[in-house]
């Protein structure tokens, strides 16, 4: 047995493996500890840069140890001399935590931080570690938004930038971070107002036919499925006002948009004279897209006022009086109006993309990218195949079975009210829809409720979006009979309440039904047939909250 090397048994392993780690703790134990003390005591010395560092090294998760890290270079006197070197040793320390973390949030905003404090930042260098990063590994995002970063302080063209990132999408066209940092780049050089699509049509056009190319490529890649989608779907990035309404003792405000960044400026005037009025936002949300004024003193002549307007962040809109609606009115019908120049084209990638879905049938992305064509050439037209389509996907992408059941809700919504307003004269708010016995699991665009007096959303599944209804503040007549609701805690107080159908639901709280009764204080008439609470209901104790109250129970 002599000269051979002695084996460590698993168990003798394990032991010193356990001793290493058991060290390592006690270690980081200790390190963290003096570094939070320093911290405490403000003592912004060399050995809290070492000790940081030597944690960071292990671990470059740690962000308050960054945020530390900053703190020292801020609070300490260096001279200019020491202070440049600890910048450049920063970069080092950075560039050797990605080698073990290329992926660390708080190793790339560090190094941002460190490149807006040199006095002359080599950004052409940093622009080159860039390309290598993504050589190594392409959909590193972080990389991406740090090269836009780079881009944007060394003066790079968007130009140039487009070019790399098609050179990166030919090489590759399942670069998801490509696609999406190529979809910035477009908006900045070729942007439109246009709400139907992001870009301009020249542009769009060649996009269209870049990314057909590149899902035929590789058809069961989702990166440019979903590049493709956010080309035909809806752009809008203006904040506007779609609906309002003003009588004497409300006023009623719908905007519409999809990325409100602020909450907005909204002012009501009458004869050029601004009105004090409190706006309640519904839902109750910083960024909602319904306001409500209820005037505490009537505007008793607004009948015969000369003219009334809104202002939205800078924009005014001027209203039209309506005898129909004893109202002053605004509408917004662009949604109403086809703005598609390339039709056609759009004609032919559906084509394309049937015959995609009939060679390869299990392909989800071609079945979806063609419910977006039919949708953006003409609704109206490809109502039945959009429906077909939907339930083929249900078939194909059983995972998500429920997802494609909200998305045929959304549609059947979108193409209900688009019916109700192509049927409005200018001058004339609808005030009733019936959207009963669509199988809906989701009311989506809440916002475009608003304005109704009577909804009916019997026999559907909405018994998880009772929080959606928040809007259907002018709602008189309300049904929401056989949803298979089982509890009503999360309805909202509709003031305007007065006739509510929940027959044939499973609800079975009497005290759920005393605190509606309790909240809606206009209700005239509950229906509760076919529930089981009707077995429990105390007719005297409610007669007693509201004597006016019809409550139907058999």
């Amino acid at each position: 047995m002599h000269g051979r090397v002695k084996v460590r048994t698993t168990a003798e392993q394990e032991e010193i493996k356990k001793r290493e780690r058991a060290a390592k703790v006690a270690q980081y134990k200790a390190d963290i500890a003096i570094v939070i003390q320093k911290r405490k005591d403000k003592i912004w010395d060399d050995e809290l840069l070492l000790i940081t560092k030597r944690i960071l090294l292990s671990n470059s998760d740690i962000y308050t140890l960054w945020n530390i890290r900053r703190e020292t270079f801020e609070n300490n006197k260096w001279s200019d001399k020491d202070y440049k070197q600890l910048l450049e040793n920063e970069m080092s320390l950075t560039e050797n935590c990605l080698r073990e973390n290329p992926k660390s949030y708080s190793v790339w905003h560090q190094r941002c931080w460190v490149m807006e404090q040199m006095s002359e930042p080599d950004w052409k260098k940093e622009l080159s570690l860039c390309a290598k990063c993504l050589t190594i590994d392409e959909r590193n995002f972080h990389c991406w938004d740090y090269r836009e970063f780079i881009v944007q302080k060394a003066g790079i063209s968007n130009e140039e930038e487009f070019e790399f990132s098609t050179t990166k999408i030919l090489n590759n066209f399942s670069n998801y971070s490509s696609w999406h940092y190529r979809s910035r780049i477009l908006y900045k050089m070729f942007g439109t107002t246009l709400e139907e699509v992001p870009i301009i049509d020249e542009k769009y056009r060649e996009e269209l036919d870049l990314v057909m190319n590149a899902t035929f490529t590789d058809p069961n890649d989702s990166s440019a499925w979903f590049y493709q989608r956010w080309l035909l779907d809806r752009c809008m990035t203006t904040c506007r006002l779609w609906r309002a309404c003003i009588n004497k003792d409300t006023a009623i405000i719908v905007i519409d948009n999809n990325i409100l960044i602020e909450p907005v400026s909204l002012s009501l005037y009458v004869n050029s004279e601004a009105v004090d009025v409190q706006w309640q936002l519904y839902p109750d949300e910083k960024f909602a897209k319904l306001q409500i004024a209820r005037f505490v003193n009537p505007l008793e002549n607004l009948d015969h006022a000369k003219e009334v307007f809104i202002k939205l962040q800078e924009t005014t809109y001027e209203l039209s009086y309506s005898k129909l609606e004893s109202a002053w009115i605004y509408k917004d019908n662009s949604s109403l109006h086809k703005q598609n120049s390339n039709d056609e084209q759009l004609n032919e990638q559906l084509k394309s993309y049937n015959q995609l879905s009939k060679m390869e049938p299990n392909n989800k992305w071609a079945l979806l990218t063609g419910i977006l064509l039919m949708k953006k050439i003409d609704f109206k037209q490809f109502y039945t195949d959009i429906l077909n389509n939907l339930v083929a996907l249900s078939k194909v992408d059983s995972l998500r079975k429920n997802y494609y059941k909200d998305l045929r809700s959304k549609l059947l919504v979108e193409y209900k009210l688009l019916e109700i307003w192509k049927g409005e004269n200018d001058l004339e708010i609808q005030s009733r829809i019936d959207l009963s016995g669509l199988d809906l699991t989701k009311l989506h665009n809440n916002h475009y409720f608003s304005l109704f007096e009577e909804v009916n959303l019997g026999a559907n599944q909405l018994e998880n979006s009772l929080r959606q209804f928040s809007t259907l503040q002018r709602c008189i007549k309300l049904s929401l009979s056989s949803n298979s609701l089982t509890s009503l805690k999360h309805l909202p107080t509709l003031h305007n309440l007065e006739v509510f159908s929940l027959r044939n639901n499973k609800l079975a709280s009497t005290e759920e039904i005393l605190n509606l009764i309790k909240r809606h204080k206009n209700l005239k008439r509950l229906d509760l047939r076919d529930n089981p609470v009707c077995e429990k209901i105390n007719i005297v104790q409610i007669q007693d909250m509201n004597c006016n109250l019809e409550i139907c129970l058999k």
